[in-house]
């Protein structure tokens, strides 16, 4: 994989870099060590499947004190969503980032540093853990993910929520933060602000999704032969990336949004060894002012270690979201 492969992939948190590689059918040997899977991909190829989160309990499971309570809502549109639900105290709702799920939370000990003063909901967004993976540009559109999380937060009781979330969950939460009155602080860690995509991750996600609608528009019509497309082709088509790519290309669709839109006070982390967000965090650094958003530097964290590494984003976001539920009781 070339250097812009490899920018490219980092900066769009390597979902793009796991469809080049299998493309490549360089899986094993050229994606970025410790980097998370695609967030909708239904089944990863072996070499990608070691790092990707553990499911979560089955669905009805009894809660324990390290695996929370694994229930489910139905979605508008009909899509099956399933959530963790644990804790005591004010909601809030955690919204994981590519390739992960509602037991990366856990794996990564939030839950347990958070659930003794919140009530923690931990959905799988659709497309990734024990959700429905819909494969159609339509069922993930951006209202349609955000009417998925509420759809959650009312199955829980949450009628008004903090919200956390860390890479596209972050990117989900500020829109939420923007748009509905129910948010009442957000956290977003390894967040851009702006267009959802630009530059080579934004044209990466064009031609996937270019090249990957059509197939989808056949299969749906009835008349895909999977028989007829090339080994690599049909690989990745057998791995899932038809989920991928229209969870990717839909972002395509979604309108930018500048910090000036947030309504509520929000927190936003970014590691400062995480290239591409801080670039977009420099670059709107000198517009925050009169907004509802604060900006913090997470000293040394790359984008893996504003996830991985809990208690560095923790030192920021537990005083400002102990803040935010004594001013909002």
């Amino acid at each position: 994989m070339t250097r812009l492969d490899v920018v490219t992939a980092r900066r769009l948190k390597t979902v793009v870099g796991i469809f080049l590689a299998l493309i490549a059918s360089a899986c094993a040997t050229s994606r970025p060590s410790g980097s998370p899977q695609p967030a909708t991909a239904p089944a990863a190829p072996a070499a990608a499947s070691a790092s990707r989160p553990a499911a979560g309990a089955p669905a009805g499971a009894a809660a324990t004190p390290d695996t929370p309570a694994r229930k489910t809502v139905t979605a508008k549109d009909g899509t099956k969503l399933a959530y963790d639900m644990t804790g005591t105290g004010p909601f809030l709702v955690m919204l994981h980032g590519g390739g992960q799920s509602a037991r990366s939370w856990a794996d990564r000990e939030y839950v347990t540093k958070l659930k003794g003063q919140f009530t923690l909901v931990t959905p799988d967004q659709r497309g990734s853990g024990e959700s429905d993976k819909p494969a159609t540009l339509e069922a993930y559109a951006l209202d349609t993910l955000l009417d998925d999380v509420l759809a959650v937060a009312d199955a829980a009781g949450a009628k008004r929520f903090h919200v956390w979330g860390f890479g596209h969950g972050a990117t989900l939460a500020r829109y939420l933060a923007a748009r509905s009155d129910r948010v009442i602080s957000a956290v977003l860690v390894a967040s851009e602000f702006g267009p959802a995509l630009s530059g080579t991750v934004k044209d990466a996600v064009t031609g996937m999704r270019a090249k990957w609608l059509p197939l989808v528009q056949q299969k749906t019509a009835g008349t895909l032969k999977v028989e007829a497309l090339s080994l690599s082709d049909r690989t990745a088509w057998d791995n899932g990336i038809a989920v991928s790519a229209m969870s990717l290309g839909a972002m395509l669709d979604y309108p930018p949004l500048e910090p000036a839109a947030i309504k509520v006070p929000t927190l936003w982390l970014v590691g400062a060894a995480d290239t591409s967000a801080m670039e977009n965090a420099k670059a709107y650094e000198g517009k925050l002012a009169g907004s509802k958003v604060t900006l913090k530097s997470l000293s040394g964290a790359s984008y893996t270690d504003s996830f991985a590494k809990s208690d560095v984003p923790l030192a920021e976001a537990l005083p400002f979201l102990t803040a935010q539920a004594k001013a909002n009781p």
